[in-house]
């Protein structure tokens, strides 16, 4: 299963539950670092594959542009190859794997066409999070304006999420996750047919009473506290998330499929946009 979201939307803390759950997320992990002390959870073999993609591609993580690759080029060809075999090697071997890279959902196309030559059965986790927080967040640890927060969270979120229609997928919020971590891993693991014995319920028990820490959440948006003028696409696309996130609309409601994709259309002109 692949662990989706936008860099500071709890990935981390999804990837540690879903650990929890009996997925095998790697055994080499990235250090823990001062702005996320209970460690990404992210192994550092699919973090550099990711980061060479993106030099491929003429990327930084940081860039909101319009990504038009030629997915087939020889360069991209060979980075697919060593993505296969590297997760042949190290994950395939465990019943139920899975990795998290906040770079992964930008890079969609990339890991569905590895995962249609490993013939595996794919699922997915969209873990969202309000903007307003993930902006806030980026402003505190690297400076980053508010403006270029909110496109990169569209650039990340918006343009491939419709890839998943045909697959099983769940979307989790993280505020309403850690209001009520148990009941919201249970919900997790029922959407993605995942099979839980008396030992995944302890371990899930043990996270939600001793990793989660509701205090290193330094920021916390509610729907009321959006600029509709300053920031509407950002808000739309959160707000049809979030209604999936909580149930109030199915993952193939035609409803929300066709609001996305008016959405998609919006957020691809934006980020054909020159930066100022």
């Amino acid at each position: 299963m692949l662990i989706l979201g936008m860099h500071r939307s709890g990935t981390s803390a999804f990837a540690r539950g879903m650990q929890a759950l009996g997925v095998y997320l790697g055994a080499n992990f990235l250090e823990a670092r001062p702005d996320n002390p209970t460690g990404y959870w992210e192994d550092k073999e699919i973090c550099q594959l990711n980061e060479r993609v993106l030099e491929t591609l003429g990327l930084k993580w940081t860039d909101n542009s319009s990504i038009q690759p030629d997915w087939n080029m020889p360069a991209m060809a060979r980075l697919r190859y060593s993505a296969a075999q590297y997760l042949q090697e190290n994950f395939m071997t465990h019943p139920l794997w899975g990795f998290k890279d906040p770079r992964t959902i930008r890079l969609l196309p990339f890991w569905q066409t590895v995962m249609h030559s490993l013939v595996t059965d794919e699922c997915y986790l969209l873990a969202i999070r309000n903007p307003l927080s993930v902006a806030a967040s980026l402003f505190q640890r690297q400076s980053m304006d508010a403006v270029t927060a909110h496109k990169l969270w569209l650039a990340y979120v918006v343009p491939h999420l419709g890839r998943l229609a045909d697959r099983r997928f769940v979307v989790s919020d993280y505020d309403l996750m850690l209001e009520r971590p148990e009941a919201e891993f249970q919900r997790i693991a029922s959407e993605l047919d995942i099979q839980l014995d008396d030992s995944n319920q302890a371990e899930l028990h043990v996270y939600a009473r001793d990793f989660l820490d509701s205090k290193l959440r330094h920021n916390v948006f509610g729907e009321m506290d959006f600029d509709p003028d300053q920031n509407p696409l950002s808000r739309e696309a959160y707000l049809w998330l979030r209604q999936l996130a909580t149930g109030e609309i199915a993952n193939n409601s035609a409803r929300f499929w066709s609001a996305w994709g008016r959405i998609q259309r919006s957020v691809e002109d934006l980020l054909r946009q020159p930066a100022m």
